[in-house]
């Protein structure tokens, strides 16, 4: 078996040896500089394309001041509208020769603070970040303005950053989803939401009580969980809940996956979907259709998402427009299912 040392690449200076010529004059017959001669051109080509020559395009762009690389720090890359956004990121960054360095957080806000180090310590022109669910303090953001690296926010924020932000109208989804199981017949209506430090899942759950208040129908505490990403918490939940509230006839939660856990919990207690409760999703994940029932939610356009985010700061590292606090706004889309 072939044992493999560190990553070995034809330089510049090694074509210079084996030509016995400067380094200068390759490096200005790889660049067809009109000063060298066609027939110098031709054997430092030649020699090139033989030995397996690629140019060092970091070192090109270092000694013009910049890497062209972007940094993307992901929550969690097993969601796949997170692997959407990286999508959309990567088709509009590889357009204009820059380079992903991508770091998947696991919704660790440690994580997520070693992820900026490593951007810094890598010259990063700039970065994309949504934070993670444990995230509850900002100096790590921070340090990259110190370094006037510029950022830019995608899907989960920190509002009081002045910085631009490229997300979903989370309020308003959550108002037309809750308000959709309140058309479906719906009057007592539960919460599942995420982590009181994001602010997708804090405008969910305000977009949920003011459609209920809209509805004059009453918001009640016991009826909302915060399950924290952690899927178990749910099952005490919807124990209590038909316990408490066993007129509970619609819930509306967080994410895709959460929802297709609800329903098999709710299978457990013998509640059927969406004849006894209804249950509406968020995002559009591929579970949404894989399920049975087939998931009612709010289309997510992630891709779209990873795609503005990336132009924006683009335009910022290019100095097309300046940094400056603004949110750029995407509309989720109501697709109905079997679930409701």
């Amino acid at each position: 078996m072939r044992k493999y040392k560190m990553a070995r690449y034809t330089t510049i200076t090694e074509i210079a040896k084996r030509l016995g010529i400067s380094h200068s004059t390759v490096s200005r017959a790889l660049n067809d500089h009109p000063r060298i001669s066609e027939a110098t051109k031709q054997k430092v080509q030649e020699l090139a394309k033989q030995l397996g020559y690629q140019r060092n395009t970091s070192a090109h762009a270092f000694n013009k001041g910049q890497s062209k690389m972007i940094g993307i720090i992901v929550p969690d890359l097993s969601t796949h509208f997170f692997a959407k956004v990286v999508r959309g990121v990567q088709s509009v960054l590889s357009q204009q020769g820059y380079c992903m360095l991508l770091f998947d957080t696991s919704e660790s806000m440690q994580r997520e603070s070693e992820a900026i180090a490593s951007c810094i310590a890598h010259r990063v022109d700039g970065v994309l970040a949504a934070i993670s669910m444990e995230t509850n303090a900002f100096e790590h953001f921070q340090q990259l303005s110190q370094h006037e690296v510029p950022l830019v926010f995608y899907d989960r924020v920190a509002n009081f950053l002045p910085v631009p932000k490229v997300i979903s109208n989370d309020y308003q989804a959550a108002f037309d989803a809750t308000n959709h199981l309140i058309d479906r017949g719906c009057k007592n209506i539960a919460h599942i939401t995420a982590s009181i430090n994001l602010n997708n899942s804090n405008n969910r759950l305000y977009g949920y009580m003011d459609a209920l208040s809209a509805a004059n129908l009453e918001v009640q505490e016991d009826m909302i969980h915060y399950y924290r990403m952690q899927p178990e918490s749910i099952d005490l939940f919807i124990e209590s809940l038909l316990h408490k509230h066993p007129e509970v006839d619609g819930i509306f939660v967080f994410n895709d996956y959460s929802a297709n856990y609800t329903v098999n919990v709710l299978r457990q207690h013998g509640k059927q979907v969406p004849e006894d409760i209804a249950v509406m999703g968020f995002s559009d994940e591929p579970v949404a259709t894989h399920m049975t029932p087939q998931l009612s939610t709010m289309k997510q356009a992630g891709e779209k998402m990873g795609q503005l985010a990336a132009q924006k700061i683009l335009s910022i590292i290019q100095n097309e427009e300046p940094m400056v606090d603004e949110k750029i706004i995407i509309n989720p889309e109501l697709i109905v299912r079997a679930s409701t």
